[in-house]
């Protein structure tokens, strides 16, 4: 079976760039993007701001002190998405099998592409080099067999980086690897994975499938292929998006009466999440989960979707209102989960009125 040629291309600090580009006195200098205030969070950072330690998702507040010398700039995601649109369309001369993740990163199949160039690595320096030059921002990318590897490839050499992984070469690139780089071993897989003795990808594929799923259930075979390097998964264009979801996990149980902040960062993670697709949500799904590991959940569809993060806030605070706890507490390994589902289409939302407050953009943002 012929390989496949899968590209994996990331804008580098897109939001940022994109200010950085179009206002000649953000260049050079700490640029974080996000609303000022105390409940306001980062939405992205320039490479400026990213060496003092500021990060994406991090509070604006310890961003400032941080950064003293940052220049905040609200995001204005309008402008965004016409950013992304153009470069979607330096993708659509290469292929048509094209499959955005988000505003600033999406999967290629360039197996057959469109130009005759005879390689991917060719294909990906094209796309990069257009994008340099007629949208004046930077993009790193990354060529593999399959899109599991060539996420990871992209993120190899950034910013600005091309990395390539060839078929002969993914056990040389992927078997040193800490098992944390593999998508979906998070926090508690990880830990787990700690337990067993297994901190690199090495480690993993010396346990045998059936031990895999007796200690993970069903992503037990996904990490038994991953730790092989092998994802059949396809580009898909135009994945529907069935759910936005963010989480959180506490450090420490917290009474149901305290959990305001944490639901209120969710809300904005969740509500930028949705900001970058055409379609909005509808329906509201908070989870809490118990000490008894018991999962709370309550849902809400409004007559109208929620236009504003504060009207989604709401609804997820009055979904906590009809959780009855009693002395229990969510878990700390579990926390909470905000879903918004349900998406009827909706036109292109207007740019914020003057005056208009929005919350701040989260971990969905730019990398």
């Amino acid at each position: 079976m012929t390989a496949r040629k899968i590209i994996h291309v990331d804008m580098d600090a897109f939001y940022a760039s994109v200010e950085q580009r179009d206002n000649p006195e953000l260049r050079g200098k700490p640029v974080v993007v996000a609303w000022k205030g105390n409940r306001s969070v980062v939405c992205a950072a320039s490479y400026e701001a990213r060496r003092f330690g500021v990060r994406s998702a991090m509070p604006a507040a310890r961003a400032q002190r941080l950064c003293p010398e940052a220049l905040f700039v609200p995001p204005d995601f309008t402008r965004y998405r016409a950013v992304s649109q153009a470069v979607r369309e330096i993708f659509k001369r290469h292929s048509d099998l094209i499959e955005p993740l988000s505003l600033d990163e999406a999967y290629l199949d360039v197996s057959e592409n469109k130009t005759g160039l005879p390689t991917a690595t060719l294909v990906a320096r094209a796309i990069r080099e257009q994008i340099r030059q007629e949208l004046n921002l930077i993009a790193s990318a990354g060529v593999a067999p399959n899109k599991f590897l060539a996420k990871l490839a992209s993120d190899w050499r950034k910013p600005d980086g091309l990395f390539v992984i060839q078929p002969d070469d993914v056990d040389i690139f992927l078997l040193p690897l800490p098992v944390g780089r593999l998508p979906g071993v998070g926090k508690v897989t990880g830990e787990k994975l700690e337990k067993l003795e297994i901190k690199t990808v090495a480690d993993l594929r010396g346990l045998v499938q059936s031990s895999l799923e007796q200690q993970f259930g069903r992503f037990g075979p996904r990490l038994h292929e991953l730790a092989r390097g092998v994802d059949p998964s396809e580009v898909v264009p135009d994945r529907p998006t069935k759910s936005i979801s963010a989480e959180d996990t506490f450090e420490h149980d917290v009474p149901i009466a305290e959990t305001e902040p944490m639901i209120r960062s969710l809300a904005e993670k969740v509500w930028v999440a949705s900001r970058k697709e055409t379609r909005i949500t509808r329906t509201v799904v908070l989870k809490l989960k118990t000490s008894e590991f018991k999962i709370l959940t309550r849902s809400h569809t409004p007559p109208f979707p929620p236009s504003t993060c504060e009207e989604l806030t709401e609804i997820a605070l009055n979904l906590r209102e009809n959780v009855d706890l009693g002395p229990k507490r969510p878990r700390p390994d579990s926390g909470a989960v905000l879903s918004p589902s349900n998406f009827p289409r909706r036109p292109r939302l207007p740019p914020p009125a003057m005056g208009e407050t929005r919350c701040s953009p989260v971990p969905f943002c730019s990398t």
